[in-house]
């Protein structure tokens, strides 16, 4: 790693910022009337004792130095469920984001014994963070017959992939695939970068760390300037998230400069503008039958105008008249089962039996199921190394399925 210029301070948002790090919790849950909906559809309430309108009552009632004393919030899983049912639309995750910056700040409370993988991977990113500090990523992965450059219009985010090769297997196709279609619909080679960076979310939501968050995000805007970027695309559900929503909040001029899409909404706008169309695969057989399993960060985390959950099940629907057959599980969109692990907190026997549940689920349905996030995928490949009834089932990521039916017909511009 070396070292880098430090760059001139970003429009960020300073009264956001300070109401992050100030306001009480209970200023953030006043509109609450306790009906107790959050707790009745709280998926981590089904394995564990974990009651979200109890623990806002506590909290109203005065009692917010020992909530935060005693760790309950390292538990939440932050599917952002009971927001779908609240009728005051409490934002239930994002308060637990705030009370964890809180644990950490105020009362030292280190999370260690709910960090996955011994927390390597935050501290990746909280290391990536410090202001010297300067990844320098191989981009060897890169497929031969694509032209990348440091400068461009659009830029492929890789995001963490790289880092997880190493304890997990099977997820290089995401990356490979996504710049292989991306050279191919487009006529300027596009923008990978080898200083990249974390885009923040774990350390952000995991562990509430919004100096490191923010520090990596201004980073990461300052390479975006400097590449001369216009639209950002991503194959991370946590990251297009990221950079949809929480840039955007922090930093004011975000969304003007930056088009953020995900590759899902990509190849649905090529294919509505007959730059790429779905022919029949060779690999996969037309009599599977598969379902999608939507991420938390896509079907809860983002405004209820965001068509994105849509666009995908339309593609499906279209691959269903000379392809496999898409089946919906019962728990779909708004109402997907979570994988039980976010951000890196909270690996462990209660979260591998949400994980099983939806893996039952998804195999009821058909022989394989498809998702946009990969921690969800490396969480569900994992668990089937457990159990023998689920082992069988196909677990793939979006584009890994999709580039088997995609034919590019023309290039952009």
């Amino acid at each position: 790693m070396t070292e880098v210029k430090k760059e001139p301070d970003l429009k960020l948002n300073k009264k956001l910022v300070e109401d992050s790090t100030t306001l009480s919790l209970r200023s953030l849950l006043k509109k609450c009337y306790q009906c107790a909906r959050c707790s009745g559809v709280c998926q981590l309430s089904k394995v564990q004792k974990f009651t979200p309108s109890r623990i806002i009552q506590r909290i109203l009632e005065g009692f917010e130095d020992e909530v935060l004393e005693s760790g309950v919030l390292w538990d939440c899983l932050m599917c952002n469920s009971c927001l779908q049912k609240c009728p005051e639309d409490i934002n239930f995750a994002d308060i637990v984001r705030v009370a964890r910056h809180k644990m950490v700040q105020t009362y030292e409370f280190e999370p260690d014994n709910y960090t996955a993988h011994k927390g390597v991977y935050l501290s990746i990113s909280e290391l990536m963070s410090k202001p010297k500090v300067q990844p320098k990523r191989n981009l060897d992965w890169i497929p031969k017959e694509c032209k990348i450059a440091e400068k461009g219009d659009i830029l492929y985010h890789v995001g963490c992939l790289p880092y997880f090769k190493f304890e997990f297997e099977g997820l290089d196709p995401i990356a490979i695939n996504t710049v292989e279609l991306l050279c191919k619909t487009e006529s300027d080679p596009i923008v990978v970068l080898k200083d990249e960076y974390c885009c923040g979310h774990d350390v952000y939501w995991g562990r509430g760390n919004l100096e490191a968050f923010l520090r990596l995000a201004e980073k990461n805007i300052q390479n975006f300037e400097r590449s001369g970027i216009k639209t950002i695309i991503t194959t991370c559900s946590e990251g297009y998230r990221t950079f949809k929503i929480d840039y955007p909040k922090y930093f004011k001029d975000f969304e003007e400069r930056f088009e953020v899409k995900h590759i899902i909404e990509y190849i649905y706008e090529k294919w509505k503008e007959g730059i790429i169309e779905f022919e029949a695969s060779k690999k996969i057989k037309e009599d599977i039958r598969y379902s999608f399993h939507d991420p938390c960060r896509m079907s809860r985390f983002l405004p209820k105008e965001n068509d994105i959950m849509e666009k995908v099940r339309e593609i499906f629907y279209h691959l269903n008249k000379s392809g496999p057959q898409f089946n919906e599980m019962p728990h779909n969109r708004e109402n997907s089962l979570c994988c039980g692990i976010g951000s890196w907190i909270g690996c462990n026997e209660r979260s591998k039996a949400l994980r099983y549940k939806r893996l039952l689920e998804a195999k009821k349905v058909g022989q394989m199921m498809v998702t946009s996030c990969p921690k969800c995928i490396m969480h569900f490949r994992c668990l089937q190394n457990d159990y023998e009834d689920i082992a069988d089932l196909d677990i793939l990521d979006f584009t890994e399925f999709i580039m088997n039916f995609v034919k590019v017909t023309t290039k952009e511009g």
